[in-house]
């Protein structure tokens, strides 16, 4: 096998995070450079271009990619022009959704508008029912009417959604064809194929988003492929999904919706490494960039898998890593609501125009413009001192938006956006611990993003945290934990029956037919059957209920008793979760799910030997903070200079490229034999 350099690439809304691993070596090198948001590729290539000069381009052997393409086009509503064609009588199924309201108690509250308007919704005579028999047959005549009325207007994409297509796909098979005869350069997403699942609003949405994004997401690979090729580097991209795996850039393109939350998920996959390597069960994960905060709860060293999330308000039902996102990163806005309250985020500044002090035409101030005002950021070692920032500007935007209306000094009101922005984090850290039934206190935060360790300290402070650990090169961690992922393709389908009436041998050839697809899938990513790993699971509730729970199987399912013992999981899943189980009840199978898993050579970080207490190598001086109320001296100390065994009081900063770490009053903090910074208050 020959040896390489592994290389993660994570796209933010600010900076473009590069984290390379030499498999010779081991040894992990990282680069940080400006987002291009008008083409994210362009970011992309300016940091690979910048790789070269230390590390030869010919010698990448792995790409893995997170992007926000996805993510912007949706939330910009900036996707492609999109027809959907449903059932007769089904036409308006985007448009009702379901029951719930955002605001509860709010009578103007508006339910978030579909991407698709209901201009550009067609429906067409058919049906089959739940047991996927055809009670009416497509009609072919509409159908070819319908794609000549999408013909004339000129759609990019179609996404075609037919009432119960997750048990019976031929008539959205037979759409295919007549729409690739007719219109041969459109998009077709097929509900049946992206998710063969019931609950038709849900599968709507979810296949409506795919199209959507689709024709943006193919074009912006494509172009990264170019660009890539003509730099001569030869391996494939791979492209980070939602649920922690990665897949080719092809079927990438193909089933977008996947990639939604690609950049959140690489943080996340570094909450199970980091509890592993330091001896921990149960961490959060905080990763603050400059654009936003991605929060993941890790309970045992698992992530939590979820298949029902949204963006923007409209349901996507897919399997990704359950992250909760808020719009609080170092380019966050600080800015006076109509009733003169002081508010931060969730719009950012992003790479452009930026903070104030970056010099780049912002003016408003932001996160990042309070952490310089107030001495946390060394002006003049921002990225190790490739780039320069302005303290003037970051204090002259403070006091010209937030300190003159309420009166009060450039360090008061700096102060106070930290304190805000704290608080709205705080708010998020509760909604995955206190809210589900976690309490923070039995966990330890993880935190990194350029932003993360400089209020790690005081959000573990405020939710009595025991400790907090700050990972070498923090702010790359998302595209390091791209290195930590495996491939991944996910399948599911939809079969409701009662316990009762399951046979063996259906549940048998519902999973045979999935393991025949994750077999060609992978193989084509090129594994050998016997190095896939196969997750089975089973979406099951009682009779009469409307939510699932996902059952684990753990092992062979070959008699009906078999069937039996994931009963008995699911009575016991039931009573952890809802405090009761109810055996005198049917249980009802809904969802059949396979999770193919193609391992990738695993990153192995060996422990150092630990050396003596006494951190003065790596003092770098002192510099006047603003800490409670007062500006006092706080020891400044070079990160890459410290080792294993050093140990640092606060108050203090750590430096390094990508990031700064604040270091408390009443705070100890060492340096562990995998050069993590542990944090823990006296």
């Amino acid at each position: 096998m020959v040896m390489g350099y592994r290389v993660g690439i994570d796209v933010g809304g600010t900076f473009t995070d590069i984290t390379i691993l030499d498999e010779k070596t081991g040894k992990i090198s990282v680069i940080k450079i400006p987002s291009t948001i008008e083409d994210q590729s362009i970011g992309v290539i300016n940091g690979l271009q910048k790789m070269n000069t230390s590390f030869p381009l010919e010698e990448i052997t792995y790409m893995i990619h997170g992007t926000t393409v996805a993510t912007n086009a949706l939330l910009e509503r900036k996707g492609a022009k999109t027809a959907f064609i449903t059932t007769e009588g089904f036409r308006d199924i985007l448009y009702i959704g379901r029951q719930t309201r955002p605001h509860i108690y709010d009578f103007w509250a508006k339910k978030p508008a579909p991407v698709i308007p209901r201009s550009d919704s067609y429906e067409i005579p058919e049906r089959i029912d739940f047991a996927g028999d055809i009670l009416k047959p497509l009609d072919k005549m509409k159908a070819i009417e319908v794609i000549e009325k999408i013909r004339q207007k000129n759609f990019e994409s179609i996404a075609v959604s037919f009432l119960h297509s997750y048990i019976n796909p031929e008539h959205e098979l037979k759409m295919r064809e007549l729409i690739i005869k007719n219109i041969p350069d459109v998009y077709i997403t097929l509900s049946s194929e992206v998710l063969p699942e019931y609950r038709e609003y849900e599968r709507a949405s979810t296949i409506t988003i795919n199209a959507y994004l689709q024709p943006p997401i193919k074009r912006y690979m494509s172009r990264l492929e170019d660009r890539k090729n003509q730099l001569n580097i030869r391996p494939k991209i791979h492209i980070m999904q939602s649920n922690g795996g990665i897949i080719s850039i092809e079927n990438a393109s193909n089933q977008s919706v996947r990639t939604i939350f690609s950049g959140p998920a690489g943080g996340a996959l570094l909450g199970p490494f980091i509890a592993k390597q330091v001896g921990i069960q149960d961490v959060i994960t905080f990763d603050m960039g400059g654009t936003s905060l991605d929060i993941c709860l890790t309970r045992k060293r698992q992530l939590r898998i979820t298949n029902e999330s949204e963006i923007d308000g409209l349901p996507i039902r897919v399997p990704m890593i359950d992250i909760h996102t808020l719009g609080a990163g170092g380019g966050s806005i600080a800015w006076i609501d109509a009733g003169g309250i002081l508010q931060v985020g969730p719009e950012s500044a992003g790479a452009t125009p930026g903070p104030a002090c970056y010099k780049k035409e912002g003016t408003q101030p932001t996160v990042t413009d309070a952490n310089v005002a107030l001495g946390y950021i060394n002006p003049n070692y921002f990225l190790g001192g490739e780039m320069q920032i302005d303290l003037n500007l970051a204090k002259q935007s403070i006091e010209k938006h937030i300190a003159s209306f309420f009166n009060i000094g450039i360090e008061e009101a700096a102060a106070g956006i930290i304190d805000v922005v704290n608080s709205n984090m705080i708010r998020g850290m509760r909604v995955v611990s206190v809210e589900k039934g976690y309490d923070p206190r039995n966990f330890t935060l993880i935190a990194f993003g350029g932003a993360g360790p400089l209020h790690a300290a005081a959000i573990a402070r405020e939710l009595k945290m025991p400790q907090v650990i700050i990972p070498p090169n923090p702010g790359n961690a998302s595209a390091l934990g791209f290195l930590l992922s495996d491939v991944r393709y996910d399948y599911v389908q939809t079969y409701i029956v009662s316990d009762k009436h399951l046979e063996i041998e259906k549940f048998a050839q519902i999973f045979d037919k999935m393991k025949c697809l994750a077999y060609k899938d992978l193989k084509a990513e090129g594994f050998q059957k016997q190095e896939i790993r196969l997750i089975y699971t089973i979406d099951m509730r009682y009779l009469g209920q409307s939510s699932e729970l996902n059952i684990p199987i753990d092992f062979e399912v070959k008699t009906q008793e078999d069937i039996q013992k994931i009963v008995e999981t699911f009575h016991q899943f039931h009573e952890e979760n809802y405090g009761y189980r109810m055996e005198d009840e049917e249980v009802m199978f809904v969802n059949f799910r396979l999770a193919a898993i193609g391992e990738v050579p695993r990153l192995i970080k060996t422990p150092q030997p630990l050396e003596d207490k006494d951190p003065s190598k790596a003092l770098k001086g002192t510099r006047k903070v603003y800490l409670e109320g007062n500006w006092i001296d706080a020891s400044i100390y070079e990160r890459k200079k410290l080792k294993p065994g050093n140990y640092i009081k606060g108050p203090a900063i750590i430096e390094e490229y990508g990031s700064t770490t604040l270091i408390l009053q009443g705070m100890d903090s060492e340096i562990d034999a995998f050069e993590n910074i542990i944090l823990k208050f006296e």
